[in-house]
């Protein structure tokens, strides 16, 4: 047997391919890492006698699910942010926990939290590491993305923590490591992509803002923000300020995005960005509704990320479902408000897969790679068996968007590799994975120990002080000359 080669047959295949379409009892072959053949015929490869074959039948076949905004630095804080809004997880858990993390607490969480994923049918994530507090805490996260397996990109995070000792002296020093990252640990990888995760908009000064994205425009990778998550609030926005310094990009992907405005649109939409939702965050939190709407009206791509287990489960099963579910709720509250009833139901769970595969996918700027099972794209694929009920679903895109569970997912294969089959993970040492993991569970559980609590008041009055920041900083975008110059 050719462990390489592997052959797909029977069960439902929802390719997202709009070409293909659903294929009822098809068939499907791998060869390394590629899609090589995709077929009506369950039986078209049965020629490839040396390869291994994996059956299907009663099965749903699929792209992997893509989850573009995952903080898998925080996988080892499950259920700790069940009940903040976000200025309190910002003072009471990201900053706090953010502030403790070891290098070693950050190899076991990224690789925890990414095998969790692929048990949990995504193959590919966008790594938002916010929390590089010295260069090896960036090195043994892009180590642990090696190792889980996973497809994605490592978005080396900009953020300052009061971690002791300092693993940086200024904001160059960290930009100098970003680059040298950049050129040391992703050459020859097919499988993993750098980005970066800017600073907080408004939380540094505009010069820093700018010499940030200046480097990614240098290093040629991918740029990732905070934008527009603090609803009502001047954090998190400067869109209109980065905009007149030509430092938005095509393809700057703008997370939760959820209070920006009718010109922020426009200017995401004018300078090729797209936006990601991770909407049991963003609904918990108080960041608003979710941004696809406005996404729709103006063309911009969007897509779905689970962001963090502190707040909900792994799978982006659940995300799309609540995504869905709320913003048909939204459809049909605008159809009451003219005393009537819906009579069509929208968006459609065909449009809700898509968020979560080849929409994400289209987000990180990899569609041409995965999202559908079209030939050449990499074999990044799952099979999904329900195991609740007696019998057959009738509509085998509705009940992956509204009914499947992590426990659903009975085959992963990530870039040409089983990682889970028969519902189990395989290929891992799982009890060397579970030591890591609770032994840096154990660690910051202690130092969160010593933690000071704040109240509800007194995070007010921080959030007030970081929001006068915010329009210091953005103003040292203008100066009297750009004035002139615009007159």
């Amino acid at each position: 047997m050719n462990q390489h080669k592997k052959v797909i047959r029977g069960g439902v295949f929802i390719t997202m391919d709009k070409a293909m379409g659903d294929i009822h009892n098809g068939a499907l072959l791998i060869e390394g890492n590629l899609i090589k053949g995709v077929s009506r015929n369950p039986h078209e490869f049965d020629s490839h006698e040396d390869a291994e074959f994996i059956d299907a039948d009663g099965a749903i076949v699929m792209p992997g699910m893509v989850d573009a905004h995952r903080h898998n630095w925080m996988s080892l804080f499950r259920g700790v942010s069940t009940e903040e809004s976000l200025p309190a997880f910002l003072i009471n858990t990201f900053y706090a926990f953010g502030g403790v993390l070891t290098a070693d607490n950050m190899y076991a969480a990224v690789l925890g939290g990414n095998v969790s994923a692929l048990n949990a049918g995504t193959t590919t994530v966008y790594e938002i590491n916010d929390c590089v507090n010295t260069p090896d805490h960036a090195v043994n996260a892009i180590q642990a993305m090696k190792d889980s397996g996973i497809r994605g990109i490592y978005a080396y995070g900009m953020q300052v923590y009061d971690f002791k000792p300092a693993g940086y002296k200024s904001m160059k020093d960290r930009l100098d490591n970003a680059k040298d990252i950049s050129k040391t640990k992703f050459n020859g990888q097919d499988r993993l992509k750098m980005g970066m995760l800017i600073s907080d908009l408004g939380t540094v000064d505009f010069e820093s803002t700018v010499k940030q994205i200046n480097l990614i425009d240098e290093l040629g990778i991918k740029c990732v923000s905070h934008t527009g998550a603090a609803k009502t609030s001047v954090l998190l926005r400067g869109l209109r300020e980065l905009d007149d310094h030509g430092l938005l990009r095509p393809g700057h992907l703008h997370a939760h995005s959820n209070g920006l405005t009718g010109e922020d649109w426009k200017l995401i939409a004018k300078t090729g960005g797209y936006v990601v939702s991770t909407p049991s965050s963003e609904l918990q939190m108080g960041m608003g509704f979710l941004p696809y709407r406005p996404c729709v009206e103006h063309n911009i791509p969007f897509g779905l990320g689970t962001d963090l287990t502190g707040v909900t489960t792994d799978d982006l099963f659940t995300q799309l479902n609540i995504a869905l579910q709320i913003e048909r709720a939204l459809a049909n509250d605008k159809v009451h408000q003219r005393d009537t009833m819906p009579f069509v139901i929208t968006p459609t769970v065909r449009e809700a897969l898509h968020w979560a595969t080849l929409g994400s996918a289209e987000v990180m700027g990899m569609e041409n790679e995965i999202g559908s099972l079209t030939i050449d794209k990499k074999a990044d694929i799952i099979i999904i068996r329900h195991h609740e009920g007696f019998s057959s679903t009738m509509n085998v895109a509705g009940s992956v968007a509204q009914m499947t569970k992590s426990s659903d997912v009975d085959t992963v294969i990530a870039d040409g590799m089983i990682r889970k089959r028969h519902g189990q993970l395989v290929g891992y040492d799982l009890e060397k994975i579970e030591s890591l993991s609770q032994t840096a569970f154990e660690e910051l559980s202690i130092k969160a120990k010593s933690f000071v609590t704040l109240s509800a008041d007194e995070i007010e009055q921080f959030f007030r002080l970081a929001e006068r920041k915010a329009s210091y900083h953005f103003a040292q975008a203008y100066g009297g000359d750009f004035f002139d110059q615009a007159m």
